[in-house]
């Protein structure tokens, strides 16, 4: 899971011209006890923590990675954040690290994912220059 999840982000990324990201335990043992508190009840919301964050149901590990970067087939670049945020949390270029976990819901809901990024990205103001055109 860490290793192919890590690997789809970077692919990813590369697309758009910025750095990989690194694996950090922290961000995946905050993710990983978030996911475990879910309820399986198809209902997403996000922690409210300090990290960037996204989140998938229903997906598999790398499919969750694509779901989110295809938002940016309708992202408008230069135009500031929108939207678009789980594309935008996998691309921005400032952020470093992700850490990422999963629960097993049911053959019904499937793999809950939940991914943790630093530096946080969507940030008022930083998106276009965080934000790269691939």
């Amino acid at each position: 899971f860490d290793s192919a999840i890590l690997a789809e982000h970077n692919i990813k990324r590369a697309l758009h011209g910025v750095d990989d990201l690194s694996w950090d335990s922290t961000l995946a043992s905050y993710a990983q006890a978030y996911a475990d508190k879910y309820d399986c009840s198809g209902t997403l919301t996000h922690s409210g923590g300090k990290y960037g964050e996204n989140l998938a149901l229903g997906y598999t590990t790398t499919g969750s990675v694509d779901a989110w970067y295809s938002e940016g087939d309708d992202y408008s670049y230069g135009s500031g954040c929108s939207v678009y945020d789980h594309f935008t949390q996998v691309v921005w270029a400032s952020t470093t690290k992700v850490g990422c976990g999963y629960k097993y819901c049911s053959s019904y809901w499937g793999t809950y994912i939940v991914c943790s990024y630093d530096p946080a990205g969507n940030v008022v103001g930083e998106c276009d220059a965080n934000v790269l055109e691939g």
